[in-house]
């Protein structure tokens, strides 16, 4: 638990820290990602979302995200997880993410970051947990 909290502090730090900064930064056309949800798992503190499928450049990816509530509704909170992902040549790129999330019914909004050895990612997402599917848009940062 103490952990969970250094990485929310962490997060809104960074996202509290550098407004100036995100309105300079030119992302460029994202990586447009959509990834079937796997399994959803329920326990004390929120949820727990596997997904995968293929994601473009990145091969097949695999990815978990601890979704922590933050209010009593469930209706918003962060999360933690991981993302692998094994490319066309046999390459395997593993990484933590991290992030913050809202729910408005059975539809979820995730911002996260990922942090792999080659780029940091930002990507903002939707999950429908109805239909099952995880839409991305991903931007490499380095």
């Amino acid at each position: 638990m103490k952990a969970d909290k250094i990485l929310t502090a962490l997060l809104l730090t960074f996202l509290f820290s550098c407004p100036a900064l995100a309105a300079e930064t030119k992302f460029g056309e994202p990586l447009e990602v959509s990834l079937n949800v796997a399994s959803i798992t329920m326990n004390d503190n929120g949820m727990s979302i596997t997904y995968e499928g293929i994601a473009g450049k990145y091969g097949m990816v695999h990815a978990t995200h601890n979704m922590v509530a933050t209010n009593a509704a469930h209706t918003k909170g962060y999360f933690t997880g991981t993302v692998q992902a094994i490319d066309d040549a046999g390459h395997l790129e593993q990484s933590m993410t991290l992030g913050l999330w809202s729910r408005s019914g059975t539809s979820l909004k995730v911002y996260g970051f990922d942090d792999d050895d080659l780029a940091r990612i930002l990507h903002i997402s939707t999950v429908d947990l109805g239909t099952k599917v995880f839409n991305a848009e991903v931007w490499e940062l380095d």
